[in-house]
Order: C-alpha cells, then structure tokens, then sequence
C-alpha cells in the first residue's frame, strides 16, 4: 500500500510541474538580468578591490610594502612604502590610477 501510494504522488507531482512548465510558455523561470561592469567601471571596482587588499595588508603586516596583488588582472602596484601606495591599471592615455590609503580612481597613470 505504501509504495503505491508513493507512486500516485510521484505521478501527481510530475503531472502539476508539466502544467506549471506549460502555463510558463515551456520556460524553466522567468530570469531576470544581471548587469555587468565594464570599461571604467570594472576598472575602478578592481582598483577599490585591490585598495581594499592593500589596507588589510597594512593590518597584518604593517606595511604596504612588498604586498603581492596576483589576483587582479593588469594591476600594477606602481608605488608602496610604509605610509602610501599607488595602483594602476593599463598604460598611457588610457591608464586609470589609485593613491592610497583613502583615495578614489582617476585617470592617469601614477
């Protein structure tokens, strides 16, 4: 008795989840979107990621010195000392910038 009544559940569950998949238009969710950073402002999001690395550096190890970044894709820390450091992303004209501790994305290089 048990397993037939599993069964008519079973049955039951699959024949309400096709009417659900129908009633959709045969799509599995109606989804939404995410939107995406690019250009500038992925740039400026890893530069604040990576300051916020380097402060918690500073915590641990006391310094900004000799900090290591690998994560971030075409960072570069141009500068670092015990008291301040600059991050840069890309070169030339197109080279976006972060002077730290405290400051904000900027064009330029460093």
């Amino acid at each position: 008795m048990g397993r037939a009544a599993v069964f008519v559940f079973s049955l039951c569950a699959l024949a309400a989840s096709g009417w659900a998949f129908v009633q959709n238009g045969g799509h599995l969710h109606k989804g939404g979107s995410v939107a995406l950073l690019a250009g500038r402002e992925a740039v400026d999001f890893e530069l604040q990621s990576a300051a916020s690395q380097m402060l918690q550096a500073k915590a641990t190890i006391g310094t900004y010195d000799h900090v290591q970044l690998s994560a971030f894709h075409n960072l570069a820390i141009a500068r670092s000392d015990e008291t301040s450091y600059c991050l840069q992303v890309g070169s030339g004209s197109a080279a976006r910038h972060l002077q730290g501790p405290g400051g904000t994305p900027a064009p330029g290089p460093c």
